[in-house]
């Protein structure tokens, strides 16, 4: 008889990776990430507070997210048992992974917390709580390696955001070249890693349902199941306002009109 959730032992030996992302990410946050930015842009010091705020976040998140999502390609391509053991492969680079994203959220969690009344919104304290839930799991019991292996890699999306985030507070024209080609490439690469992966992971995830491995999850299948759906709905909803904005960009070039390239778009974990 194969592992069930029950018989896998509750590991806490990735416990420390997450505590020392979590403290290095608030270390970033705090002193190294202003520091290095007030010098490669001295406009930095002359924003807002909460702007200050918001940019060492987006520092720290761009960090993150390429630091993560080379890990998963790595792993990818690597990691053989991954691919062919999706459920119960232990693999001790996606656990990895998982917790460097369990820390770097908590602190994001912790930052939001502390300076709510600044940058806080409900639906980042939605998106980072299923995010951790999920990655808790795998970090924990080494369940779903191939699945959160694929959704971090969503993550290639993330420095384009926060590209478009400091222009647009370098007060960059939204219709200059650096801000449109900054605005297309993180449309493209949105759609590459976050929409257009879509069928072939729902696809997976129906080519495990049912199955002896799958069964063996108990409620954990729910975090396979419901979780994603949840972050690909919150996907889906980020595409559409950068299509919208696409829609803008072609706007621009046959009316000949000044109008912003892009709506608005958050940064996304």
């Amino acid at each position: 008889m194969g592992k069930t959730i029950e018989s896998v032992t509750f590991d806490p030996s990735y416990y420390p990776a997450a505590v020392v992302s979590c403290a290095v990410f608030l270390y970033l946050y705090k002193y190294a990430g202003p520091n290095i930015s007030s010098k490669l842009s001295p406009k930095y010091s002359s924003l807002t507070e909460a702007d200050r705020i918001d940019w060492n976040t987006r520092f720290n998140s761009s960090l993150h997210s390429t630091f993560v999502s080379c890990m998963c390609v790595y792993s990818l391509i690597y990691d053989e048992d991954i691919s062919n053991e999706p459920i119960w492969a232990n693999s001790p680079m996606v656990r990895t992974s998982c917790a460097i994203v369990v820390g770097y959220m908590t602190c994001d969690v912790l930052i939001m917390t502390i300076h709510y009344k600044k940058i806080g919104e409900v639906f980042y304290f939605f998106h980072h709580g299923a995010s951790i839930y999920a990655y808790f799991y795998v970090m924990t019991y080494g369940v779903l390696p191939y699945f959160a292996n694929f959704r971090l890699m969503a993550e290639f999306s993330t420095p384009f955001v926060n590209q478009r985030w400091f222009l647009d507070k370098l007060k960059y024209p939204r219709t200059s070249t650096v801000f449109m080609l900054n605005g297309l490439a993180m449309t493209i690469t949105f759609f590459f890693v976050r929409i257009a992966v879509m069928p072939t992971y729902w696809r997976r995830v129906y080519s495990v349902i049912g199955t002896e491995p799958f069964k063996r999850l108990g409620h954990i299948s729910l975090v396979l199941v419901i979780t994603c759906f949840i972050l690909d709905s919150i996907n889906i909803f980020w595409f559409y306002k950068m299509c919208h904005g696409v829609r803008k960009v072609l706007t621009i070039y046959s009316n000949k009109t000044p109008v912003p390239v892009l709506n608005h778009v958050d940064k996304e974990e």
